[in-house]
């Protein structure tokens, strides 16, 4: 009998994180519809229809033009022990926003994918870390993505929940 409950608070808990997995955000544009730059994103929290904030993804500026090679990991082996690929990455980029609201956002709420349809990845993970400068731009927050396939264009996934399973808004930026 205490095994189970002691196995209670981690079934009530996973269940809790379940419930919140769902969308609890939508914008006011329909369905899959596609932001561009400078397009101001409305925030609506679905079950009251109130706004929460207002996002805006004012800009992508190249940090990095160049090749640059990382170790990612790659699965383990019969031990347990990581194993490692050599990954290319070509480009990093960093995504300049605006939000109004009380909630602080990160690049932690973006998915981003590059031209090739690759998930971005934040830089600053990365081993070995690679070189660049971040820029500041008065008013805005940002974050960095290093690309395997650059090409002028990223297609942004925004999750006001990190938790949230389907994004809220779909953004396309073209630089």
């Amino acid at each position: 009998m205490k095994r189970n409950i002691a196995v209670l608070p981690a079934l009530l808990l996973g269940l809790a994180l379940l419930a919140g997995c769902g969308v609890t955000t939508i914008t006011a544009q329909p369905g899959e519809y596609q932001y561009q730059l400078n397009e101001p994103i409305e925030i609506i929290e679905i079950e009251t229809r109130k706004t929460l904030g207002a996002l805006t993804v004012t800009g992508v500026e190249i940090l990095r033009d160049e090749p640059f090679d990382v170790q990612e990991k790659d699965g383990e082996d019969e031990d347990g022990n990581p194993i490692c690929k050599t990954v290319t990455y070509r480009q990093i980029v960093q995504v300049f926003f605006t939000y109004t609201g009380s909630k602080r956002l990160s690049g932690r709420n973006f998915i981003v994918r590059d031209s090739a349809n690759d998930f971005g990845e934040n830089p600053d993970g990365m081993d070995p870390k690679p070189e660049y400068t971040q820029k500041t731009k008065e008013g805005q927050s940002s974050f960095t993505v290093a690309l395997q396939n650059p090409g002028g264009q990223l297609d942004m996934y925004f999750h006001y929940n990190i938790l949230q399973l389907r994004s809220t808004a779909r953004i396309q930026a073209a630089f």
